[in-house]
């Protein structure tokens, strides 16, 4: 009996103890105290955060609980036409003022000032420099106008129409076509299966202004609305703004319901097979529709960590089936992701080689009933969880220097969904507390709740000409059916538990050391002859990024050779290092931060790479074997030939490839190294002879340099340089570079590609010539294209409504030739080009003739200053500018001053450069449009 009543207590001891944990597990998840957040009496929620990454820099996003979803059936679009019309006129910024505005003070409309609009959501953002405080105030005003302030005035709403009919436009194609077809299936027939944001044709072109400004009364209303923002602001002085701001915002009298539209699960399974003219190779997909899952509680972010493990297992052994000998595939992916409506989804797709879809669903589809009969190995997941964390310790050393869109997201998502946002130490503490905790079977048991059987919506889809090869439901059903009862074996790895470098070479030495005070570099010369420049920054916490070049490339070897060299790096880069395989090295490599890959370029060879600071001698062992130790595989060059060979096969059922590759040819002059890849090209690509070129290439590093750039110390680091970059052959072969020059048409050309169904059209206008390469002329090139811009998005956007988008990119070449180009490009109606054109045409000729305004001087100026000043405070740039100059034999010397340049970029100087650029001497039009009906 005693023993009995101590089992019973032990028993009542274990429950309780359960209860706790389950208790434990179910908590609350707190709220981050360095945000500050409120809701005014109206019911508008804000959020408020200073963050000095970037500096002097804030992020405005007005987030509405206001989407498509909750349009009338007469409304159809309007979520997202209001969208467009909040930067149409509001009560501070008449007609197109806002943008205006916003650009002289270096705001971009796009690439900064943007929306979006989706089933549930409208989201406004809005980047603002905060040197000055009058800007912060404006940019809380701006939001005050889109929360509650558009004008909707009815000759603005109907010139916005045609843009937004330009923007649907656009999205034509055979993706468009496909979507229509999948998304009542998908969304269960559902309201969101008839709320596409972007709306219908019938609807946005006749729609009575009545509609949108009922939609606008209807939800665009306080108790829907949350402004966050975060940046390098004072977030006393910001929170007493918003508060006189936004306190006077009113919700409608009665105001409708705001309802929470959900997709209903049937448990049934759907079917639909697909085709079409445009589809280049036959796919099978699986979605199994799941009810979504919140981030509120402890279990919540738990149950997320496991479901994030099982998304790395799964990828990690599709990666290794893709390396298999001659897989019957062409691609496959699965894993667990959000669907629209609140849903999730467990996806899975193949794409199969020409006439194997049975064989190529086979091999794929048992890999997923081995992961839900087996599970993984303890192995894996021990890989999985040291990779995790990992990335956690990484992500905590660089929390001080986290960017404030980081922030803006989540607390978006807080205001949404409920998300929990509760800063990055709590994250990491819990993170660490439960991971150990983690089992087989928790995975286990996310691959059998995910991998159900009902709820599964099946799609086939191919190329119109294979409609009679596709197979139908019964077929796909019973091939699900023979894997499910098929005896399959449980997974087995081989281990690659070597040494990355078995044995540390023996180095070489420092020769001498040059500082470079005017950029704040150090020069190291090795006794090779390889010749290191360091730049210690702080704009990252634990980064270096490094790069090397030295003369050579590709240029040397003969056309006959050129497939074979163009891919070399692809080929051979991609097989693995020394005794390892890809697989085998992302292994070894697991729960590190170092990446090296190689590059052989027209002209030079190198590597290129990153790492934090502890990782740095891993970083440079492999940089010491992608120099010494090249692998080559059989398997994955025969199944990397094959791939290629399938995506040149019926590449040019796609109308999109076809104008690209007729671009490519004319502006090549149908240059034999510059044209698009052939079937017989392919035929001539060689293994051995790749892994010959590889090895030629980076036989001699005498005449290379590295640059690299990040948090350390030179005399920390230089003794690991000397010992593996020390270490790198050196024949001092001292190559120089094969210099190849090509040609682009002089004259006026005409370039028309008549191709696909869809009632859109492409047009591509390249202005090109030689010119005298220099950094001012260059800048002048720039302002030009920048200019251009404004005016076009005025004239054939805004003006004409016949364009959603267009866009203007200059460059200019100073090697091998001296070279410009101006590209215009535009989507439109096929029967608008030819006065689209003229209208370009005018623009130019008006800037030939008067050159640029101030207030176009003004926001160009304004806009690239912003640009500068955050660029120069990263290590990519300095990366990039130092490899630069140095690959140029130009001497290190501090930035150019802007001011003095951007003094030069004057009215007269922009018609100078119009005068000179865009002449139309030579000037090539290429025009996408649609096949003529027999």
């Amino acid at each position: 009996m005693h023993h009995r009543y101590k089992a019973a207590a032990a028993l009542i001891l274990l429950s309780a103890s359960l209860q706790t944990a389950t208790a434990q597990q179910q908590e609350l998840i707190p709220f981050d105290t360095a945000v500050r957040t409120g809701q005014l009496p109206n019911g508008f929620t804000y959020y408020i955060r200073r963050n000095t990454e970037p500096q002097q820099r804030a992020l405005f996003y007005l987030v509405n609980k206001v989407g498509s979803i909750l349009e009338d059936d007469d409304q159809q679009g309007l979520a997202h036409f209001m969208e467009h019309m909040n930067f149409n006129g509001t009560t501070h910024f008449p007609k197109n003022e806002l943008i205006d505005y916003l650009q002289k003070v270096g705001v971009r409309f796009g690439a900064d000032l943007n929306a979006y609009t989706s089933y549930d959501e409208t989201v406004y953002q809005l980047p603002i420099p905060t040197n000055n405080p009058a800007l912060v105030t404006k940019g809380i005003e701006i939001m005050r106008d889109w929360a509650q302030g558009a004008l909707l005035e009815t000759d603005d709403i109907n010139k916005e129409r045609g843009v937004i009919l330009e923007e649907k436009r656009l999205r034509e194609g055979v993706g468009a076509r496909l979507q229509e077809k999948t998304t009542p299936v998908i969304l269960n027939n559902s309201r969101y299966a008839y709320r596409s944001p972007i709306g219908i044709d019938s609807i946005l072109k006749t729609f009575p202004v009545t509609a949108i400004r009922r939609f606008y009364h209807d939800w665009y209303r306080p108790d829907l609305q949350a402004l966050i923002i975060v940046g390098d602001i004072n977030p006393d002085q910001v929170e007493q703004q918003v508060k006189q701001q936004f306190a006077s915002l009113k919700n409608p009298a009665n105001a409708r319901p705001r309802p929470d539209y959900t997709i209903r699960l049937t448990g049934k399974n759907q079917w639909l097979s697909l085709t079409d003219p445009e589809i280049t190779t036959t796919e099978l997909e699986i979605i199994i529709k799941h009810p979504g899952t919140e981030l509120k509680t402890t279990a919540d972010y738990l149950n997320a960590m496991k479901r994030g493990l099982f998304n790395q297992l799964l990828a990690y052994r599709l990666s290794e089936l893709s390396q298999q000998p001659n897989p019957p595939f062409l691609g496959v992916k699965a894993g667990i992701g959000n669907l629209t409506g609140g849903l999730e989804q467990f996806g899975f797709s193949v794409t199969a080689k020409p006439g194997k879809l049975k064989e190529a669903f086979d091999v794929a589809w048992s890999q997923i009933e081995q992961v839900k009969r087996y599970g993984f190995t303890q192995a894996e997941l021990d890989r999985v969880k040291t990779a995790y964390l990992a990335n956690l310790d990484k992500a905590s050393r660089e929390v001080s220097k986290t960017a404030s869109g980081s922030y803006v997201a989540e607390y978006q998502q807080h205001f949404l969904q409920g998300a929990a946002t509760p800063g990055f130490a709590w994250e990491y503490d819990f993170v660490k507390k439960v991971m150990p905790a983690i089992s087989l079977a928790d995975i286990q048991a996310v691959a059998n709740q995910y991998i159900a059987a009902n709820n599964r919506d099946i799609f086939v889809a191919g190329p119109e000409r294979e409609k009679a090869n596709l197979p139908d439901s019964a077929t796909v059903q019973g091939w699900l059916a023979a894997i499910s009862a098929a005896s399959l074996q449980q997974y087995k790895e081989v281990a690659a538990n070597e040494a990355l470098l078995p044995k540390i070479p023996a180095g070489g030495k420092i020769i001498s050391r040059k500082k470079i005070p005017a950029v704040g570099v150090e020069q190291l010369t090795l006794s090779n002859g390889v010749k290191v420049w360091l730049k210690p920054t702080s704009y990252k916490n634990d980064q270096i990024q490094f790069t090397s070049f030295a003369p050579g490339g590709i240029n040397k070897y003969s056309d006959a050779d050129y497939p074979t060299a163009s891919n070399t790096i692809g080929i051979i880069a991609g097989s693995g290092l020394a005794n390892f395989s890809p697989m085998q090295l992302s292994r070894m490599l697991n729960g590190k931060s170092a990446s090296v890959g190689a590059y052989i370029g027209g002209r030079s060879q190198g590597i290129s790479g990153a790492c934090t600071t502890d990782d740095l001698e891993t970083a440079l062992q492999l940089i010491y074997l992608r120099y010494t130790a090249p692998r080559k595989d059989t398997v994955l060059f025969d199944n990397a030939v094959a791939r290629s060979r399938e995506q040149i096969r019926n590449k040019y059922d796609n109308p999109g490839n076809v104008f690209s590759d007729t671009v490519s040819n004319v502006l090549s002059n149908y240059h034999y190294r510059l044209s698009p890849v052939t079937q017989e090209r392919l035929d001539s690509v060689s293994l051995e002879k790749a892994y010959e070129i590889y090895k030629d290439r980076f036989a001699d590093a005498a005449d290379a340099n590295f640059v690299f750039v990040g948090n350390f110390q030179p005399d920390s680091i230089a003794p690991l340089l000397a010992t593996y970059l020390g270490a790198l052959p050196a024949l001092n072969r001292h190559e120089q570079p094969v210099i190849l020059h090509s040609s682009v048409p002089k004259g006026k050309l005409v370039k028309t590609v008549e191709k696909g169904q869809d009632n859109k059209a492409t047009v591509l206008l390249v202005y090109h010539g030689d010119c005298k390469y220099s950094e001012d002329e260059s800048m002048q090139l720039q302002a030009l294209a920048e200019i251009l811009q404004y005016r076009l998005l005025t004239s054939l956007r805004e003006t004409a409504g016949e364009v959603y988008t267009p866009s203007v990119q200059a460059s200019m070449s100073r090697e091998p030739d001296q070279r410009f180009s101006i590209n215009i490009s535009f989507g439109c109606a096929p029967e608008h080009v030819e006065h689209l054109v003229g209208l370009v045409q005018q623009d130019i000729e008006h800037l030939r003739k008067e050159g640029a305004t101030a207030d176009e001087l003004q926001k160009y100026k304004a806009g690239l200053r912003q640009q500068v000043e955050l660029q120069v405070k990263s290590n990519e740039f300095w990366l990039q500018y130092i490899a630069a100059k140095v690959e140029r034999k130009e001497a290190l010397k501090p930035l150019p001053d802007l001011e003095k340049q951007l003094g030069k970029i004057t009215g007269s100087s922009i018609s100078k450069a119009t005068r000179q650029y865009l002449s139309g001497e030579n000037c090539i039009r290429f025009v996408a449009l649609p096949e003529k009906k027999q």
